[in-house]
């Protein structure tokens, strides 16, 4: 059998924006391997690839054919850590996107957001899989299986299936209701740090036209003006949303920084891993219990002896050894991004927003003087706790703590980055940045003072140093320490039933991406490419679970849950 024949491939991509593929078993990843030659092969070919596989191997199959041993290279090159869930690479300066999922089929399938062109049932599968897989269909749909054993659940879903040779195929003739917003490829951003910069650059890639709006001079003049942050995946005892948010956005992280580096911009950071020491005898048990639960490759518990050997310092406790750690100076992030696309985002510096205003035709961001810098048909908020000026009727529950990074000169060992109570960056311009205390009272030497205790306190031995410089700056944080990304609530339709997200009702067109806290280069980029999938009508990067922990109504919600509950339990005490 031919496999892309089978598919319509290459004929039914040729001409599209994108092109999505769901297989059932990535098997020796033959199939995905030739879908990608032949995609870049073919002229005519989608302007992006999407190929989602269930995988069962952790480690990579052997090179299933000669003819694909470039493109097999690649991919072993960029073999990814496999744990629970979605781990995506980007190929092709990100036009060929593979997302690889592990764990249970069912479970895994479910939480797939996406809208399949090519469905291959290369593996065994259960009446539940096809209810699954109708979610994720439209009239372009086509399922390929090579046996008729679920002929009738195949009917049932939608598919009229036909049979050719030793395979049949059929499209979905009854697919849901398409709900996904259309947007013209055109959006406004407010906030040029991390956060806008990112969304704006993920979007300007797919096509978009963006405006950026900042009230100061420049990119990257508050949070993400620092000299130096680390970027590394995080890890709890039951995997919660913070580790797995943590874990997909350090590896986003790091393509996103390959891109740009390969584009030649310049940006500055390395991958030269990070140990995140304990803070005190408690906490170190409990991570070697927890580092147990996760592949070496991924964390490593490092005994406070091992630990000397790796850094040629000796920590105050053992940690965690993070070799997919690093650090990056976030402001050449940001401009690296605009520069990445100059020609499809145009920036307004020096323009404050006093508000915003809704009108038929999208939203418009307005000075205090009452002129208009910039409107568009999609607007994202992405200026941190600033953003609550702009949207107060929301009452979104974010706040701001002041904090202090202080730089000190370079000095031979530990050469790596470390985390803890405080963390310690490695060398960049010939200085270290450590952090970040809490500035009281204004008091900004106090601070650098505290931040030099910590350092201490990470490595006991070291050492007294000063610091060069200090920097203050104010770490916007939400309620539940999770970013904010995606459509924004209208709060004057809030329904009195209220027991899903889905039901809540959103402004159009107004999106956020806010409350990064301290973890803006482990979670910038792949909530920028969260809210770039959903404007773009995109497969999303990540569970569907996860993505719903991080939607802006949740807080809006847990409230009206949180009301209900006590008025059924008032209720039940009056009678």
């Amino acid at each position: 059998m031919d496999f892309l024949a089978a598919h319509g491939l290459p004929a039914r991509w040729q001409g599209q924006p994108s092109f999505t593929f769901l297989q059932f078993d990535f098997a020796n990843a033959q199939g995905f391997l030739q879908t990608w030659q032949a995609w870049q092969k073919d002229q005519k070919r989608s302007q992006r690839l999407h190929y989602l596989a269930f995988v069962s191997h952790k480690t990579p199959p052997a090179c299933p054919h000669p003819d694909l041993a470039e493109f097999y290279a690649t991919l072993i090159q960029n073999w990814p850590t496999l744990c629970k869930g979605f781990q995506r690479l980007h190929f092709v300066a990100g036009y060929v996107i593979l997302t690889l999922i592990w764990g249970d089929t069912l479970n895994q399938l479910r939480s797939v957001n996406a809208t399949i062109n090519a469905i291959d049932l290369n593996a065994p599968t259960r009446p539940a899989h096809y209810k699954a897989l109708w979610r994720l269909s439209s009239t372009n749909t086509q399922l390929v299986a090579y046996n008729n054993a679920d002929a009738a659940l195949q009917k049932s879903s939608g598919f009229g299936m036909v049979k050719h040779g030793d395979y049949y195929a059929g499209f979905c003739t009854r697919p849901p209701i398409d709900k996904s917003n259309k947007y013209p490829h055109q959006a406004l951003i407010i906030g040029a740090g991390l956060a806008g910069t990112s969304i704006a650059e993920r979007l300007a890639s797919r096509g978009w036209l963006v405006d950026i709006i900042d009230a100061a001079a420049n990119v990257a003049t508050k949070s993400s003006g620092n000299h130096a942050g680390l970027f590394h995946p995080s890890a709890s005892l039951d995997d919660n949303y913070a580790a797995r948010l943590s874990r997909a956005g350090c590896a986003e992280t790091q393509q996103h920084l390959q891109r740009l580096k390969q584009a030649k911009l310049e940006v500055f950071f390395g991958n030269d891993g990070i140990l995140q020491i304990a803070k005190n005898d408690a906490q170190a048990v409990l991570m070697q219990e927890i580092a147990q639960q996760y592949p070496a490759s991924l964390l490593k518990w490092l005994s406070q002896n091992d630990a000397e050997v790796q850094l040629g310092a000796r920590p105050s406790h053992g940690g965690w050894w993070f070799s997919q750690g690093g650090w990056a100076n976030p402001a050449s992030i940001c401009q690296a991004n605009l520069a990445r696309w100059p020609k499809r985002i145009t920036t307004h510096f020096g323009h404050k927003v006093d508000r915003i205003h809704q009108t038929t035709e999208g939203w418009q961001a307005i000075a205090a003087d009452g002129s208009v810098i910039a409107s568009s048909p999609v607007l994202i908020i992405a200026n941190a706790t600033e953003a609550l000026d702009l949207l107060t009727e929301l009452e979104l529950p974010l706040s701001k703590t002041l904090r202090s990074t202080s730089l000190i000169a370079d000095f031979e060992h530990p050469k790596y980055n470390l985390s803890g109570s405080g963390y310690l960056t490695a060398a960049f311009q010939g200085y270290r940045c450590i952090g970040a205390a809490e500035i009281k009272d204004n008091d900004l030497n106090a601070a650098a003072t505290n931040n030099l205790a910590e350092l201490h306190a990470l490595l006991p031995d070291l050492a007294t140093k000063t610091t060069h410089s200090s920097r203050a700056c104010y770490r916007p944080n939400s309620l539940d320490r999770l970013p904010l990304v995606g459509a924004l609530h209208d709060p004057k339709n809030i329904p009195m039933a209220l027991h899903q997200l889905h039901q809540i009702p959103r402004q159009k067109g107004l999106y956020g991406l806010l409350g990064l806290g301290s973890r803006g280069l482990s979670w910038a980029i792949i909530a920028a490419e969260v809210l770039a999938c959903q404007l773009n009508n995109d497969p999303a990067p990540l569970e569907a679970d996860l993505i719903h922990a991080l939607d802006p109504s949740r807080f809006l919600l847990r409230k009206h849950r949180r009301s209900l509950k006590n008025l059924s339990t008032g209720l039940q005490q009056t009678k």
